[in-house]
């Protein structure tokens, strides 16, 4: 027989502290499943940096076949030195800002699915795949593209 749940549950406190111990528990577990956590470790970001700001993209990041998708969430700034990620302050358990410098980007590759195009970021030495969809992808393979041939004599 089904019992109905303890009335205490229902009670506003007790179903609000539920409801932030819940989403702060799925927020930190895709993190630590898309690789987010994991790069944090080494591409922790510091201070705000200066360069092309994009605000409210959409993108993902993970293992190819199960990532972890951030739909109008991602806060992107573009440098000369690498691009700066963050995630909008309600999804941020264990996902800390992140600055990617250029030399630690192995590929970066433009793909287009239907009638989206999203840029690929494959990191060296780092398992998890970035992929950051319209305007800020493409700023991201401006940059990166400029930084490369910068670097060429």
């Amino acid at each position: 027989m089904n019992q109905p749940p303890p009335s205490w549950l229902l009670e506003p406190q007790w179903f609000f502290l539920f409801f932030v111990l819940f989403w702060a528990g799925i927020c930190g577990l895709l993190a630590i499943l898309g690789g987010w956590a994991s790069l944090a470790t080494y591409f922790r970001a510091g201070d705000n940096v200066d360069g092309v700001r994009l605000r409210f993209a959409s993108g993902s990041m993970g293992i190819r076949f199960f990532p972890v998708h951030y739909r109008s969430c991602l806060f992107v700034t573009v440098t000369d030195t690498g691009f700066r990620l963050s995630i909008l302050f309600l999804f941020r358990v264990l996902s800390p800002p992140l600055f990617i410098p250029w030399t630690s980007v192995a590929s970066i590759e433009p793909k287009r699915f239907l009638f989206f195009s999203y840029t690929v970021v494959k990191l060296r030495e780092q398992w998890p795949i970035i992929s950051v969809r319209g305007r800020a992808g493409r700023q991201i393979e401006q940059a990166y593209a400029r930084a490369s041939s910068s670097k060429v004599p």
